[in-house]
């Protein structure tokens, strides 16, 4: 588990909340386990790099993988 101080998590806290914004804007709501992978970043369980591969994992699961042209995964 990676170790963040005060200082490090309000700043991915605050960018989180950023992204909810920008998205509920759009009139679109996160899904619970979208908002739980979002809460172990903000804490310092996971790094920004393993947030994007959970995200990638969830989107695969529940939509199918979808590869768009120069964002192949290794």
């Amino acid at each position: 588990m990676a170790v963040i101080v005060e200082y490090d998590r309000a700043q991915r806290q605050l960018a989180i909340e950023n992204a909810l914004a920008t998205v509920r804007l759009e009139g679109l709501e996160p899904s619970d386990e979208t908002k739980d992978i979002f809460d172990r970043y903000v804490n310092g369980e996971i790094t920004a790099d393993q947030m994007d591969i959970a995200m990638e994992q969830f989107l695969d699961r529940k939509y199918g993988p979808i590869r768009l042209p120069g964002h192949e995964r290794p």
